[in-house]
């Protein structure tokens, strides 16, 4: 009896020892960007039935994590989903501001900027919550790298993001993971690359010492190459940029980061080749083609290693989509049930009350027109005006707030225009590409909610303010007539504007793809009559979506 005491003893430690172990290997591994060790360690510990469930779904974050890394991110969102439920049970409010955080990176990573933003705006809001800083400094970090690499033109975000950095730099020793440092002096240095260069220099660094003296292997690479290419294009250095993708190089190979070493092997050869070393351009050239072989190796044997491949996770993530359209068709029919012909009744008023107001948009916008001398006095009443009014139906009728929206466009489309016009020194003209980029923004969250793919492309174009004013009044018109009339709930949904130069005249297309019956054509009266003030006459069709186009002058613009 007491040998068998003294065996499960033995084996009981043996068992913490080995658990202890392993988590402090997992941990070497990740510290020194060895995600394949990492992975396997993990995927150990997710089949370890010691483990209780919350531990598992920690695993499974950092899994995502390192899916992520290893450029498997379309396979990430299948373990965040499974720990998010875990967490969302136990109520963890840190686990979960993480999990939106992570969720906010990958969707950058794969160049979903709707879904980044959507993500990084719930984490916002559990920003006050957590009481966990170093989810705090990560999140605003990945914030940092969200506006910079989409909002770096628009004035706000960049205010934004030298505050943010202020704030990190400001609290740098009290943030464990040296990397953050390293990315947000990294991301202030990019902002300045193009208008600034030699403070771009100061920054990265500033980043190159910081990641230097921590040891941050992932982050030395990337500032290394950063510090490579401004030397290469802003001073004509090939020397110096040779000798800085030479160390990322050097630590690339280290932590045998393929996708790292692939991009110095190419900035190597193309320096070289800018610098007449032909002979030294062909040996990295080479040895780029080597890397390529081993990624497309490497990719060939994880296709078929991990169960959650591209295929799989697809499938996975189409049967949780059809899953979640069930549960809201289910709510929807109960909700029909419940309200029954009162429902009815009011959604007939709706569209009674709905042709009013555009009836009254309609003379609202021909009043600005009239008063083009007191343009902000006049849209301020303007404002006033539709919103009392839509807010004393909706309190009346009890309506949805589509057409508060839709007002609320407009009104923002108005606001964007004279904001552009007062920060100019010209008063009396704006450049269309920077006033649609702002009008795009203003449409994120709202074509996220309603998961509308929203292309735009723009030239650049000098307009009077009336024209801009009167073609921001049409996109807007255009954009929420596609949304509530054009689309099937089940349907993916796209909406595209291209505004194209073409010598003295640009052409203006606007099209969706929505699939709802149009046995009728269509001739919208307010887009119609913004037509007219534009003064074009636009060709309309029907067939496969909605589609309007027109060509106009510049100089009438």
């Amino acid at each position: 009896m007491r040998i068998i005491t003294v065996i499960s003893f033995l084996l009981a430690f043996q068992s913490l020892f080995s658990q202890g172990n392993s988590e402090k290997r997992l941990q070497y591994f990740l510290e020194n960007s060895q995600y394949d060790s990492a992975r396997l360690i993990i995927l150990n510990e997710l089949k370890n039935d010691n483990n209780d469930y919350k531990k598992k779904a920690s695993f499974k974050i950092k899994y995502a994590k390192v899916l992520k890394s290893l450029a498997k991110s379309d396979s990430c969102f299948y373990y965040l989903d499974s720990a998010e439920k875990t967490f969302s049970k136990l109520k963890d409010t840190n686990e979960l501001f993480h999990i939106l955080v992570v969720r906010s990176e990958i969707s950058r990573f794969l160049g979903n900027r709707n879904l980044a933003n959507d993500f990084i705006y719930k984490a916002d809001k559990l920003f006050l919550k957590s009481n966990n800083p170093e989810y705090k400094f990560y999140y605003l970090n990945r914030r940092i790298a969200l506006l910079a690499e989409y909002y770096n033109y628009i004035q706000d975000s960049v205010a934004k993001i030298n505050k943010l950095s202020n704030f990190i730099l400001s609290n740098q020793d009290q943030i464990k993971d040296k990397s953050i440092i390293v990315y947000t002096l990294n991301e202030i240095g990019f902002l300045s690359f193009n208008k600034e260069p030699k403070k771009a220099l100061y920054y990265f660094l500033k980043a190159f010492k910081v990641a230097e003296k921590y040891d941050t292997k992932m982050a030395y690479v990337d500032v290394s190459i950063n510090l490579g290419r401004y030397y290469q294009q802003k001073e004509n250095n090939y020397t110096t940029a040779i000798y800085y993708y030479q160390k990322a190089l050097i630590q690339a190979k280290k932590i045998n980061n393929l996708w790292q070493m692939q991009q110095c092997y190419n900035e190597l050869k193309n320096t070289a080749a800018l610098s007449q070393d032909y002979k030294s351009a062909m040996y990295y050239g080479d040895s780029l083609n080597g890397v390529n072989d081993l990624l497309n190796d490497y990719t060939n044997k994880k296709k078929y290693e991990l169960l959650e491949n591209n295929f799989i996770i697809q499938s996975k993530e189409k049967e949780l989509l059809t899953s979640k359209k069930n549960q809201l068709l289910l709510l929807l029919i109960l909700l029909l049930l419940f309200t029954g012909l009162a429902t009815l009744w009011v959604y007939s008023k709706k569209i009674k009350k709905s042709k009013k107001v555009l009836e009254k948009l309609n003379k609202e916008n021909e009043f600005l027109v009239s008063e083009t001398n007191h343009r902000v006095n006049n849209n301020l009443q303007l404002i006033s005006l539709l919103i009392n009014e839509t807010i004393r139906k909706n309190k009346v009728e009890h309506k949805e707030n589509i057409d508060l929206i839709r007002l609320q466009s407009k009104i923002q489309s108005i606001a964007l225009l004279h904001r552009e016009l007062f920060a100019s020194k010209d008063k009396k003209t704006i450049d269309l590409q920077v006033y649609f980029a702002k009008i795009e923004e203003s449409f994120s969250e709202i074509c996220t909610s309603e998961k509308i793919i929203l292309k735009l492309m723009v030239d650049p174009i000098v307009s009077d303010s009336d024209g801009a004013m009167y073609i921001g009044l049409l996109v807007t018109e255009l954009i929420m007539n596609s949304i509530k009339y054009a689309f099937n709930e089940d349907q993916i949904k796209t909406i595209t504007i291209k505004i194209l130069k073409m010598q003295d005249q640009f052409t203006f297309n606007y099209s969706d793809n929505g699939q709802k019956n149009k046995s009728k054509a269509i001739h919208p009266i307010l887009v119609q009559q913004l037509c007219q003030q534009i003064a074009v006459h636009p060709e309309i069709s029907i067939e496969n979506g909605f589609h309007l186009s027109f060509t106009k002058s510049i100089e009438n613009a």
